[in-house]
């Protein structure tokens, strides 16, 4: 059992970057693969790497000492779901944050796998390897992006794909040159790359053999992962990445010529980006980032102790922005959602761990005093400081890798003790809580298929497809809002405002619900009800223009025709609508 875990550990290590990367809460809008190629090369649905971790529970339940019994940053990661548990009743969305909590479930299992392995002989370079593979892996594929891979795809996307069927995130990937690798977002590029970039070039310092191959491979790997992170334009990768160096350069006691070269070379690479036009520190990232975070403070304010529920920013978030920004689904800080969307509680333990994972880390290097446990400083510093200005506790890509790599800190930190009485009834509870889960993720995933093949189809094969979606996943509302778009191609008009009433019902704060549901009523020509659900579109999103266009249109018409079809009700219920 133990070489399993460890392999299946270092598996998911290796895979996280390249397959599991679309961000938890978009995950129900994902498409997954289909043919081989498609397999080898795109994104996998994340519910294949929860059902994993899940596996990984089992292994671990079998272990006589999976954990240690000390240590407050062994408490802290368990304690940490638990307040996201805590959230879950008073979720605004169920789908999103049931996704998200298996997500961050998946997190604590890596950090409690990582650490076991850790603390055996040899596995613990094994775990880095993993990670150095990955990455050179990403590296290769953002500079195949740079180097004529993203035109090849601009091209052939503007030659054969639809516009109207991309995703946002798509189009957004084809008409930016900032280069992503295998992550969803040139910024999560970034901020996996600042996790790993220390941990990797220890790896790589540790299995060279002579002085100069030692210095030869490190700076090649390194020169290659700057200026990948250089490409992906990301400014808060570079402040994060600088975080990290300083972190090790502290703890190594550098004198003071090692001081003054590693300044030098950072301010290389910084005017080289900078000078190159790679990365624009402009104010249009920074003004939205200001918007996401005010928010979030704003939404803090309304929903204090238990949040809005795990991973649903997103769906709240426009009724609560100021300016004419994206409807942005994260906070872009994961401290500040972690409160938004899980409350206070969430929040301080969240915090907590990060800053117990600093303060052992530092421990940790102190007292080995070796290239590796300084690099793990570098990779917890690092990914703490990014976290203040993205998201990446929400792309598993990122986060299972950090986790990882804080439950390698904790695995060097604390010595194992072998635990000697029976475990069986602990065994039965993981066993079935594994089940549940496994059960639970085969249903999602075979409900993103039905939802997948609904989005190649066309016609009554459409709508047959996306209502086996909804039959998979019944509390999905992207599901049952496909359903209602294929209703409405169809004129169906009645069964499309059946189906978007159940995803207002799913998901009601989200504005875009009820616009949907406003075109089928006027569709129906019921220009009454249209009205309110426009009204409610536009009190959820009140920046958004184009509700508050088509609302002033839809009540000029209902004006036009007061004396025919009554007056407008001056008090508008969203019961009403139902």
């Amino acid at each position: 059992m133990k070489r399993w875990l460890f392999a299946l550990t270092g598996m998911l290590l290796f895979l996280a970057p390249l397959k599991f990367s679309v961000p938890v809460n978009l995950q129900s809008q994902a498409v997954p693969p289909t043919a081989f190629i498609e397999w080898v090369f795109w994104s996998w649905p994340n519910q294949i790497g929860v059902m994993a971790t899940a596996v990984l529970v089992f292994l671990l339940a079998q272990e006589r000492s999976p954990v240690p019994r000390r240590g407050l940053l062994g408490v802290l990661p368990m304690l940490f779901l638990v307040t996201q548990v805590i959230a879950v009743p008073t979720s605004i969305c169920w789908q999103t944050t049931v996704d998200t909590l298996l997500h961050f479930g998946a997190c604590v299992v890596m950090f409690y796998a990582a650490s076991r392995c850790a603390r055996e002989e040899h596995w613990e370079p094994w775990l880095l390897g993993a990670l150095a593979a990955a990455t050179a892996l990403v590296c290769v594929a953002a500079l195949e992006q740079q180097f004529g891979g993203l035109d090849a795809t601009r091209r052939y996307a503007t030659a054969y794909v639809d516009s109207s069927r991309m995703t946002e995130e798509l189009q957004a990937k084809l008409t930016s040159k900032r280069v992503f690798g295998t992550l969803p977002y040139p910024n999560a590029l970034a901020g996996y790359l600042v996790v790993v970039f220390a941990p990797a070039l220890a790896w790589l310092w540790s299995k060279a053999e002579g002085l100069a191959p030692k210095i030869i491979m490190v700076v090649a790997a390194g020169s290659v992962m700057v200026a990948c992170l250089a490409l992906s334009g990301s400014r808060g990768g570079f402040v994060a990445l600088a975080a990290g160096v300083l972190a090790w350069l502290m703890l190594r006691k550098c004198s003071g010529r090692q001081w003054l070269w590693s300044g030098v070379v950072l301010a290389v690479v910084l005017a080289v980006s900078l000078k190159g036009g790679v990365v624009r520190f402009g104010r249009s990232s920074l003004e939205a980032r200001m918007d996401y975070w005010g928010g979030a403070v704003r939404i803090i304010r309304d929903y204090p102790w238990l949040g809005t529920g795990p991973g649903t920013f997103g769906s709240i978030y426009p009724k609560y922005k100021t300016a004419a920004t994206e409807e942005a689904q994260l906070v872009h800080n994961n401290f500040l959602e972690m409160w938004s969307d899980s409350g206070v509680a969430a929040f301080v333990v969240f915090a907590a761990l990060w800053a117990v994972g600093l303060w052992e880390a530092v421990r940790l290097a102190r007292q080995r005093g070796d290239m590796v446990s300084a690099a793990l400083l570098a990779a917890v510093a690092a990914w703490t400081v990014h976290g203040l200005v993205d998201f990446d506790l929400y792309v598993p890509g990122i986060a299972w890798s950090a986790f990882a790599l804080l439950g390698v800190v904790h695995g060097l930190s604390r010595p194992c003790q072998p635990q000697t009485n029976s475990r069986r009834w602990l065994q039965v509870g993981v066993g079935v809580g594994v089940g549940v889960v496994l059960w639970f993720e085969v249903r999602m995933f075979a409900a993103a298929v039905a939802y997948g093949k609904a989005q190649m189809l066309v016609g009554e094969d459409r709508l047959r497809a996306a209502v086996a979606a909804t039959w998979r996943a019944p509390r999905n509302p992207h599901y049952w809002a496909a359903v209602g778009d294929a209703a409405l191609q169809l004129k169906g008009s009645e069964l499309a405002v059946k189906n978007y009433k159940n995803a207002v019902d799913l998901d009601p704060e989200r504005s875009a619900r009820y616009a949907r549901l406003a075109r089928a009523y006027w569709a129906m020509g019921n220009q009454m009800l249209a009205v309110e659900a426009l009204r409610w579109a536009a009190a959820l999103n009140p920046t958004e223009q184009v509700y508050r266009q088509e609302l002033k249109a839809a009540e000029e018409s209902v004006r036009q025709r007061r004396e025919q079809s009554g007056k407008v009700p001056p008090i508008l219920r969203r019961e009403k609508l139902n």
